[in-house]
């Protein structure tokens, strides 16, 4: 009993040692990849599918022209990959991180409202705002991180049906414009599919902020810096569209 007690001491022992040795070697990969003064090499992005689409994809493009040298690995998807292990050197999400050795920069704001086909509307009806989505068919994510909350506007969920998850955009949006139910997708995605209309369209859009996320150690990396600034312009470039604020006008007349 005694030599098993021990052993399994000298086990968490080693297991800790082997886990600080990693830790230490990934802090001198990334610490070195930070002084990197060429734009050229692998830099790993991580984003939504939709942002992917809209943003990263053509920012990187225009870069590469610059910069052929330059290779980006776009990993898309609402999980969120840990930087600080170097699953990801770059990340664009909604949800601001709280890791103290993470960088955030604000890079704007995202309009989100309500989309259904007109089918499903003139079907199920058309819900008043305020007084929840009870008796309606939900298309909605499976993984989004709770940062990302509150969803579908803010109305009450009770009494409604989950008719589709999925973590695409992409998906959910073809699904509301097979009037599968109501989805909540970005203006920008929603508002160019002829098939879906916007539940509420004149009701000001909700606004999520996209955050660039980076280690601090990486903020010095000529490549690094390179794509940063290429995704902050296309954000700032895109400014209008992606808040919707060039869609909305103003409140229904009465």
């Amino acid at each position: 009993m005694v030599v098993s007690r021990w052993r399994a001491s000298a086990g968490d022992a080693v297991l800790r040692q082997c886990m600080a040795m990693e830790t230490a070697a990934l802090d001198l990969e990334r610490i070195a990849a930070g002084r990197d003064s060429l734009v050229a090499g692998s830099v790993r992005v991580t984003t939504t599918e939709a942002l992917a689409d809209q943003v990263v994809a053509p920012a990187i493009a225009t870069l590469r022209q610059a910069h052929p040298g330059l290779q980006v690995d776009l990993i898309v998807g609402v999980r969120s990959l840990d930087i600080a292990r170097r699953e990801a050197d770059l990340a664009v999400r909604f949800a601001r991180a709280s890791v103290p050795d993470l960088i955030c920069r604000k890079l704007g704001e995202v309009g989100i409202t309500l989309y259904a086909s007109k089918r499903y509307l003139a079907r199920a009806g058309i819900p008043k705002r305020g007084q929840g989505l009870a008796g309606h068919d939900l298309i909605t994510l499976a993984g989004a991180p709770a940062a990302t909350s509150p969803f579908f506007m803010g109305e009450s969920l009770d009494g409604a049906r989950i008719a589709l998850r999925c973590d695409n955009p992409l998906i959910q949006r073809t699904a509301a414009a097979d009037d599968v139910g109501i989805a909540e997708l970005a203006c920008f995605l929603g508002d160019r599919f002829p098939d879906v209309i916007r539940v509420w369209p004149h009701e000001a859009p909700a606004r999520r902020t996209a955050w660039l996320i980076l280690h601090e150690d990486m903020r010095r990396s000529a490549r690094i810096r390179a794509v940063s600034a290429a995704i902050a312009e296309a954000f700032r470039h895109q400014r209008k569209t992606l808040a919707a604020s060039d869609r909305y006008d103003g409140p229904k007349q009465k």
